[in-house]
């Protein structure tokens, strides 16, 4: 009976390992194409001429978003990028640390991180706190969102197409 049991045991203990495993039938094949495909766009927006200092490439939300962090040149600090793992498209890029002094090309028809950085730094005098460019459902358009203290701390967007400033709350 213990023989028994202990075989029991140790055939459930394989299959879990087994149906956990990352590379098991159950995980999305994402093939390194697709990956390869991520850091190539991530180092064309960042211009770097293929010297992307990844610091990690991982997928979140069950698989749905690649999410891809990079040092940037100098004292540029990290910078996000997230694409959307069905078509490799991009979904957001953040600066996560300072200093946020860095160019980001993100194409598609929008406007440079430079230049709206300028037109933020202009509507509110401070020090850039974080950055974001994302598709906003709400308003149906690309935005740039700089999060600028100055003694308090306000938000001001983008349009990322225009260079509009869109709002400016505090």
């Amino acid at each position: 009976m213990l023989r028994i049991t202990l075989s029991a045991v140790l055939i459930l203990t394989v299959f879990a390992f087994s149906a956990c495993n990352d590379n098991s039938s159950t995980a999305p094949d994402l093939g390194s194409s697709n990956q390869s495909s991520v850091l190539q766009k991530t180092s064309d927006m960042t211009k770097s001429n293929g010297q992307v200092s990844v610091l990690s490439t991982t997928q979140i939300n069950n698989g749905a978003h690649w999410e891809v962090k990079v040092d940037m040149p100098g004292d540029g600090g990290i910078v996000k990028f997230e694409y959307f793992v069905s078509n490799n498209e991009l979904k957001e890029i953040k600066g996560l640390t300072p200093s946020f002094n860095y160019e980001v090309e993100p194409g598609n028809s929008l406007i440079n991180y430079s230049a709206a950085k300028q037109i933020a730094l202009n509507a509110v005098s401070g020090g850039i706190v974080e950055w974001k460019l994302e598709f906003d459902l709400s308003d149906n358009m690309w935005q740039y969102r700089f999060r600028i203290s100055s003694g308090k701390e306000w938000e001001v967007r983008i349009n990322a197409t225009n260079g509009n400033v869109i709002r400016i709350k505090s």
